[in-house]
């Protein structure tokens, strides 16, 4: 009778302890906070990774002409534009990577075969800072020493964004880079097999330091790495998986930790945090969360296709084929229509006080304007 008694007792105490669980969730679970789970890297990198870092002695750079693209022909301060913007720059060109610098725009123009690095500072005349024979897969802009960095193919290379003498930084020989971010002498790339599907689920790519011409990897075995965003401090942060989630991973390649399980780009990273695209296919979202994991915010109930933030401030287009430029504050339910967009947007950029938006009409005529 007794043990019967003692029994009972117990299931009442597990039946209470459960309901007063359930009825008063942990200050961690109110707040929506999750610690991002850190995975230990293995000491010695598998052979195929190995083989993803092999590096060639670069050769000379092989800019094309400077007279290969003609910058002047598209140079023009009236026409249609977003209201309140000023346009530019308007032509039947191809127009891609928009990216902010510290006091304007760079982005990739390429016409008749020729692919451009254009540069338009806020204070200043635009310039084609190098004219390229090879594709142009991904651009980022250095804070720290003021470069313009980009890879084509295998090769990461960077000039000055007021000009100058064009150096290559590395050379992979069989690995693609998809992505990259650069702060000073560090140049951090995402890095796919050359050969390989690049719509491939396997994992087969990895994300890699380069400092100085040394190579060392970062994330191992990843699937469909890119995005990469890095900003001089310890760790750098990604899109890879599938389905994709939001990584981050230690500078000195001893961890990766899990941000975000769902995430896909557009991201922005700041001092303070990293705000990135949800893309539950039901209910898109904006989210903004610590660079370290922990409790994560709305944005914004939307599918966005181009992001820029400051001060933890967003600004984005809505996808679709009346866009909208939006501005919202992580943790706020109000959003604040900035412009309707004709057009389809090609890219976003918000510097200071300036926004600059890259657009394309039915007709496929591209156009650079700012506000």
């Amino acid at each position: 009778m007794r043990f019967l008694v003692a029994g009972l007792a117990l299931i009442l105490i597990g039946i209470g302890l459960t309901e007063y669980s359930r009825r008063h969730p942990s200050e961690e679970k109110k707040s929506g906070q999750k610690s991002a789970k850190k995975v230990k890297n293995a000491q010695t990198a598998p052979p195929t990774m190995q083989a993803l870092i092999e590096t060639a002695a670069p050769a000379p750079d092989a800019a094309a002409p400077r007279d290969a693209f003609d910058l002047q022909a598209l140079l023009t301060s009236s026409g249609d534009a977003v209201d309140g913007f000023t346009p530019l720059l308007r032509g039947a060109v191809k127009a891609r990577e928009l990216r902010a610098t510290s006091d304007g725009v760079v982005l990739v123009l390429e016409k008749s075969g020729a692919t451009a690095l254009v540069t338009f500072p806020q204070g200043g005349s635009p310039a084609v800072l190098t004219v390229r024979s090879g594709n142009v897969s991904a651009v980022t802009f250095d804070p720290k020493d003021k470069l313009v960095v980009w890879a084509e193919g295998g090769l990461v290379k960077a000039v000055p964004v007021g000009g100058g003498e064009v150096k290559t930084l590395v050379s992979f020989v069989r690995g693609l880079v998809t992505s990259l971010g650069s702060w000073g002498s560090k140049v951090v790339v995402s890095l796919v097999p050359k050969d390989g599907d690049p719509f491939s689920a396997d994992p087969n790519g990895a994300v890699a330091v380069v400092d100085g011409g040394d190579v060392k990897l970062i994330a191992l075995e990843q699937i469909r790495p890119r995005e990469v965003m890095f900003d001089g401090k310890d760790d750098a942060f990604f899109v890879a998986g599938y389905p994709s989630g939001l990584t981050r991973a230690a500078l000195d390649g001893s961890f990766t930790a899990r941000i975000a399980e769902r995430a896909d780009g557009p991201l922005f990273l700041e001092s303070d945090g990293i705000t990135w695209r949800s893309p539950q296919a039901s209910s898109p979202e904006l989210k903004r969360g610590a660079r370290s994991g922990g409790a994560v915010k709305t944005v914004a109930r939307v599918d966005a296709e181009w992001l820029a933030v400051q001060g933890g401030v967003a600004r984005y287009t809505s996808t679709g084929i009346a866009p909208r430029l939006y501005e919202a504050r992580a943790g706020e339910e109000a959003t604040t229509e900035l412009a309707a967009i004709k057009g389809l947007v090609k890219g976003l950029a918000w510097v200071g006080e300036k926004t600059w938006l890259l657009t394309a009409d039915d007709e496929g005529v591209v156009t650079l304007q700012v506000k």
